[in-house]
């Protein structure tokens, strides 16, 4: 069975359970990072994502090096099920509402980055760090700093509400068995690191135009992906293949070469 929430997104929800019923009460002291990675079973970088997502929610506030409960009744009202709300939204409505996110995004982070923010992206797409032990969820991990790095908490909360939804595609995946559900992640996964090494660029050279060109590509090139994918699978499709771009290849050309240059001379 394929697992479509991952290990933060579930500490996440099961700590946030537990204050809404009250079963950790406003004002109580969390649990130290140590205990909880022991009591999930997980690491710290784990435990430490899960509680920035509370934190982002109003659920916690940090008092030193650990976090106290905030009062349930003084935060914004539960979001929506996005389990469930994944389940009614298509492909295309997902990818409206990220291109309408995340391409100004990569444009302010292109803006305002600072060598920490840059160091972190980069981080998140080197192969080295991502094969040895690196983000669980690197993909994701990409676009999580590049919202970090466009330094507004509005946009922050705004994108971690909807986080879960954007990276959980269950209505696509179950048309595929496990080994091909394998291939395909594999693939797009390349292809999503090749297209963030160029929006790396863009942010390293505070190109703003190219950040934000680069981004509505990468999203709309994985769209067109998805939906050829599926129209393949569910025979609608009078050809086997699936959608052609020069990023899709194993050895892609040049980017200059599929409209996306430098908008100027770098040195």
């Amino acid at each position: 069975m394929i697992e479509n929430t991952s290990r933060v997104d579930k500490i996440t929800s099961d700590l946030q359970d537990q204050i809404l019923r009250r079963e950790l009460p406003a004002g109580q002291k969390l649990p130290s990072e140590r205990s909880l990675c022991s009591l999930f079973g997980v690491g710290r970088t784990t435990i430490r994502e899960a509680l920035k997502s509370l934190v982002v929610r109003g659920l916690v506030v940090r008092q030193g090096r650990g976090a106290i409960v905030a009062d349930p009744e003084n935060i914004s009202p539960p979001v929506a099920d996005l389990a469930e709300l994944a389940l009614q939204v298509s492909i295309r409505q997902l990818y409206e509402v990220r291109k309408l996110i995340e391409v100004q995004t990569a444009g302010w982070a292109a803006q305002r980055a600072i060598p920490d923010d840059i160091e972190r992206i980069r981080r998140a797409i080197e192969p080295d760090v991502i094969h040895s032990g690196g983000p669980a969820k690197p993909n994701r991990s990409f676009h999580d700093a590049l919202v970090r790095a466009a330094h507004n908490p509005a946009l922050e909360q705004i994108y971690e509400s909807g986080r879960g939804l954007f990276f959980r595609l269950p209505f696509y995946w179950k048309h595929f068995d496990e080994a091909e559900v394998r291939a395909v992640r594999a693939r797009r996964h390349e292809l999503a690191r090749r297209w963030h090494s160029h929006i790396l660029e863009a942010v390293t050279q505070h190109d703003v135009a190219e950040a934000k060109g680069a981004m509505f590509q990468h999203l709309d090139i994985m769209e067109k992906d998805l939906l050829s994918r599926l129209r393949q699978k569910d025979g609608a499709s009078g050809h086997s293949r699936v959608y052609s771009h020069p990023m899709l290849a194993d050895n892609p050309t040049e980017i200059s070469s599929i409209g996306f240059a430098p908008s100027r001379e770098r040195t």
